[in-house]
């Protein structure tokens, strides 16, 4: 094989890794963390290496610190199924509110799922969704380790401004009810910011340049 059609061969790979940089499917997590915090290590990876990034060194802060409020989420839609479980689970999707009540604005603010404090933590999840503003906070405690947390991007966050988001339940097991409306579960929250939206594909880019600079160079014979 020529080096002009290795080099074209990986333009091509390079254009690919361009069109699919950040776009991860949807992906389930459960909060299967020790003590039902956050998800445990191999779920972080699994996600990550299914397009989610991963952030790390940052300070997560009870939401209620940075003085977001948040009211109970809005059901959207719900598929319950006859015997949930873990593999079968009953779905749903919420529309959740976030203003912040403090008394600065926050630049790329970020909602911290720490863990569900109803239901059974290892049984209910998050069905991540692509394009971005899912991802994973890597947060170190120490001797204790490091836990793992989904969390979505808020954006800018001025002072008494609100901004929403979708959420998209997994639950493996009954559901409970107060007449019509469904109990979906409730989260233990916090919240960081100054964190833009990463970019997960950009080593996956750097590698595939690196490799074309490589195969574009003349050979010495």
């Amino acid at each position: 094989m020529s080096a002009r059609t290795s080099a074209a061969g990986l333009v091509a790979a390079l254009l690919g890794a361009i069109g699919l940089a950040g776009s991860a499917a949807a992906f389930p997590v459960l909060f299967d963390g020790a003590g039902g915090f956050g998800v445990s290590a191999s779920t972080a990876s699994a996600a990550e290496a299914a397009g989610f990034a991963l952030i790390s060194d940052v300070t997560v802060v009870p939401a209620a610190s940075d003085g977001l409020t948040i009211p109970a989420p809005d059901v959207l839609s719900a598929h319950i199924v006859t015997s949930p479980s873990v593999t079968n689970p009953n779905t749903a999707q919420s529309r959740w509110s976030v203003t912040n009540g403090g008394a600065s604005d926050l630049a790329n603010a970020w909602l911290v799922f720490f863990g569900p404090v109803t239901y059974t933590a290892s049984k209910v999840g998050i069905d991540l969704q692509p394009g971005g503003q899912w991802a994973i906070v890597e947060v170190s405690a120490g001797a204790s380790g490091d836990y793992f947390y989904p969390a979505v991007f808020l954006g800018d966050l001025d002072v008494d401004g609100t901004q929403t988001f979708l959420m998209n339940h997994v639950v493996g097991q009954a559901l409970t009810q107060q007449g019509s409306t469904l109990i979906l579960p409730q989260y233990s929250v916090g919240a960081f910011a100054g964190v833009p939206v990463p970019e997960p594909g950009l080593f996956v880019l750097l590698s595939a340049g690196l490799a074309l600079a490589a195969a574009v160079r003349p050979r010495k014979d």
